[in-house]
């Protein structure tokens, strides 16, 4: 995993310097390696030419000196080894527990071996300046952190977390001002629910692509729910659903759903329910399609304030500020994170978007080339696959789009705009997409 970009301070770097220091060779070893390599993978993506980001501002990719060595290590110790120091000044003991809830300089966080329908096990920590400093991507909900008891309570706080354990999985995005940040959504999912609407707002793919996208990239496992199928008539609603067709196809898991507060008769979620029961997951998806509704239908006790959508544009209103862990039956751990309207690409280079849609995988081996791009090579078994239908043509056509998007650094198109492919079936000519070449 790649370490964080966010520079340190000059007292969390002395400590880091000092945690360095004290390691065996073969560790110290190992860290300078690792720091070369990210450093060298991470001045290749910025030779890259300038990327819009999703907003329409501008974001320069000019000449820039690769960073001191030493900074890339100390990340990685920070990562790796800052959770373990022992401080001889501080003999405080250190207890492990769970971030539910995320606010500026602030964490929820639930101890180890609690159960979290308890509120009153909720334990709020201020953030140690370390991870203060650097907040959006040091830790988010979902994280499992070692906290303390302060020796001096401070604005009525009497915990800290002093460290984020290592994670198992991400969601992330660029931050919009500096791509080279990343702001986390959620940490340690089991799955990353994609909700949408089949009307108000109306159900569109693009957004869609970008967070599998990121999921992939995360290392989590991408589910859909589709909400307020009941705003539709039957036969009005499957032919909805038919744009979700590709993704079906590509093996993702699609619930529909319909969360109406209050009415027992027509809050229908068990099929979510089912799907998700035992597993961690995090609700994400546009403002205005549910996520906290579909919440407080598969648990009415919640009660997440809710709003409806504007009647001007019937866009969603921000109701969700900040993520939040909430504990559902059966063993159900959901974090509902705030809506959004754009979904930025991580920083990744045109070769690593190849590896990040799972359909195309036990075709790409079979490629003329080892390092076929997929859209412009002979012998391209991918492409041979889109041809045959293997591939859904929609999920082709959204690579190539955000293929052309990171080689040129074109702004992303409007993600409430359909899907409406270029390509006609009849184009992929089994002759010409012959894996023999």
């Amino acid at each position: 995993m790649v370490a964080n970009n966010q520079p340190v301070n000059k007292h969390q770097r002395q400590k880091l310097e000092a945690v360095l220091e004290s390691l065996s060779k073969d560790d110290r070893d190992r860290l300078f390696a690792e720091a070369r390599k990210q450093r060298s993978d991470a001045q290749k993506r910025r030779n890259t030419k300038a990327r819009e980001s999703v907003d329409g501002e501008r974001l320069g990719r000019g000449k820039r000196r690769p960073d001191p060595l030493i900074d890339w290590v100390l990340r990685l110790v920070e990562r790796d080894f800052a959770h373990k120091r022992e401080d001889a000044a501080d003999d405080r003991e250190l207890v492990e527990g769970l971030v539910v809830g995320l606010t500026r300089r602030r964490a929820t966080v639930l101890p180890a071996g609690c159960d979290g329908a308890d509120l009153s096990k909720h334990i709020l920590c201020r953030l140690s300046a370390e991870l203060a400093g650097r907040q959006q991507d040091g830790i988010a909900v979902g994280d499992r952190v070692l906290f303390t008891t302060l020796d001096v309570p401070a604005d009525a706080v009497e915990h800290e977390v002093v460290s984020v354990l290592p994670r198992e999985s991400k969601l992330a995005r660029p931050d919009s001002h500096d791509t080279n940040q990343e702001r986390v959504v959620a940490a340690n999912v089991d799955v990353v629910v994609i909700v949408v609407s089949v009307v108000s707002p109306p159900l569109h793919p693009r957004l869609i692509d970008r967070y599998l996208v990121a999921i992939e990239w995360g290392d989590c496992t991408p589910m859909i729910a589709v909400n307020k199928a009941d705003l539709l008539p039957a036969g009005e609603l499957d032919e909805a659903l038919k744009v979700l067709e590709p993704y079906e196809q590509a093996g993702i898991p699609i619930a529909v759903c319909a969360a109406v507060p209050g009415d027992d008769s027509s809050v229908r979620v068990d099929g979510l329910r089912e799907l998700l029961a035992g597993k961690t997951c995090a609700f994400v998806g546009h403002s205005g399609v549910g996520k906290s509704s579909l919440a407080n239908a598969l648990d009415e006790s919640l009660g997440i304030a809710t709003k409806t959508v504007r009647e001007t544009d019937h866009r969603g209103r921000h109701t969700t500020t900040a993520s939040a862990m909430h504990f559902i039956e059966p063993g159900i751990r959901v974090i509902d994170t705030p809506g959004v309207r754009f979904f930025g690409l991580a920083e990744m280079s045109p070769d690593e978007l190849r590896w990040l849609f799972p359909e195309f995988e036990r075709f790409v081996h079979s490629c003329k080339f080892n390092d076929c791009a997929h859209d412009h090579e002979p012998g391209c078994a991918v492409k041979a696959a889109v041809g045959s239908g293997e591939i859904a043509l929609a999920r082709y056509d959204t690579y190539l789009r955000l293929l052309e998007e990171l080689r040129t650094g074109g702004k992303p198109k409007d993600v409430s705009e359909r899907i409406r492919s270029d390509f006609d079936p009849s184009d992929f000519d089994p002759d010409v997409f012959d894996t023999n070449g």
